[in-house]
């Protein structure tokens, strides 16, 4: 019986492999296939924002040949031409408004190579001295029957002339005034014979060329320096000479100062046949010495 019992007992209970085994080498597989996958790269930092962007500003624009940051020019005429002392002469006042720019480049063009221009005067007034005077005659003889006494008449022939003057010693043309007296002067000088009148005439356009080219760029200054007034005067204006001096200007209520005339000239010589004062400001033509200033935020506007 126990015999019988121990071979049922057998048969009843076969041998299974142990389970562990069978878990150790599912581990180990997955553990291969683990170390043969691609191993994942670092997420990169976001890029740094880019630098600000400087916005480059540029000067503020300069006036013409050292002129007044703020001045008055002549109003633009119908013909295209200014409204200048110039305007509306009869023959014999250009002849006469003629000689005495011509004049004022003696005086004022006074450097080595502007000699030509005294010779030239001084051989067309003493040359024809006698027409010259006829015309200056019939000048005053207008003036005479235009006013009520001669005392009027000549005072306001005096103070026509000095304003004359005075426009032909404006010193932001001056370079360019000289070249041209100088041209006229060479010319006459090599052809001396001449009807004086017929050459005033011909030439007096000339003479007159450079300050009509000075207030066009003087216009051209003016435009150009109010957009950058709009655009950037009120964050960089402080740092620049030239919107500093406009807005003292219209501080004090002068928006637009008359500063066409040499008034600042220190010395005169009477002109012997109109009594008026000639002024003589000489000035190196040479160079034009302004201030440049590199635009700077202005503080109070927060700018950076």
């Amino acid at each position: 019986m126990n015999e019988h019992s121990n071979i049922h007992s057998q048969i009843a209970k076969p041998s299974i492999k142990p389970a562990p085994l069978k878990v150790s080498a599912l581990g180990l597989a997955l553990s291969a296939v683990a170390a043969c996958a691609p191993v994942a790269a670092p997420i990169a930092p976001p890029p740094p924002p880019p630098p600000p962007v400087v916005k480059a500003v540029p000067p503020r624009p300069l006036p013409p040949g050292g002129a007044s940051y703020v001045m008055n020019i002549p109003e633009m005429g119908a013909a295209g031409r200014r409204m200048t002392v110039n305007w509306g002469l009869t023959d014999d006042e250009t002849v006469w408004h003629f000689r005495s720019g011509w004049n004022v480049a003696a005086l004022n063009c006074s450097t080595a190579q502007y000699d030509p221009i005294t010779d030239g005067y001084s051989l067309y007034i003493q040359k024809y001295a006698r027409p010259l005077k006829r015309i200056n005659d019939r000048i005053d003889r207008t003036y005479r029957q235009q006013l009520s006494s001669r005392r009027a008449a000549i005072k306001a022939r005096e103070t026509k002339m000095t304003g004359v003057y005075n426009y032909f010693a404006l010193p932001p043309a001056r370079a360019a005034f000289c070249a041209e007296a100088l041209d006229i002067s060479n010319r006459l000088l090599a052809s001396p014979e001449v009807d004086p009148a017929v050459f005033a005439m011909e030439n007096f356009a000339q003479l007159d060329r450079a300050f009509e080219i000075f207030f066009n760029d003087y216009a051209d200054y003016q435009q150009k320096s109010a957009q950058w007034d709009a655009e950037y005067g009120a964050e960089y204006g402080p740092s620049q000479p030239g919107w500093v001096a406009v807005q003292d200007a219209r501080a004090r209520g002068v928006a637009v100062p008359t500063a066409t005339t040499s008034s600042s000239a220190t010395t005169t010589v009477t002109d012997p046949q109109t009594g008026a004062q000639v002024p003589v400001v000489p000035a190196d033509t040479r160079f034009v010495s302004q201030p440049v200033s590199q635009p700077l935020p202005n503080e109070d506007s927060g700018g950076q």
